[in-house]
């Protein structure tokens, strides 16, 4: 298992997420992204996504759960999902 060092995500409690392009697993991270968050913009280093309730609809309406959104966010974050953005996703999904 890949320690949290290797986190390409950190998730802001904005509901803003920087996935860091170069880190070791950077791709699977945008991939498990793709789903439920919209890509706001993508310079060299360090893309930023955000997740909004149309994102996280769209993501639902996809079959994708809640849970299952909050999953792959620790799973690829660097540093620990903050708690209102943990609520605000199972709350819209």
């Amino acid at each position: 298992m890949a320690s949290p060092s290797d986190g390409a995500l950190i998730v802001q409690s904005d509901g803003s997420v920087l996935l860091a392009v170069h880190a070791p697993r950077a791709q699977a991270a945008r991939e498990a992204l793709a789903p439920f968050a919209e890509l706001v913009k993508s310079p060299e280093h360090v893309h930023t996504y955000r997740l909004t309730p149309l994102s996280v609809w769209n993501a639902r309406s996809a079959g994708l759960p809640g849970p299952a959104i909050v999953a792959a966010l620790r799973e690829h974050a660097r540093y620990p999902v903050p708690d209102n953005v943990v609520v605000e996703v199972v709350e819209l999904a």
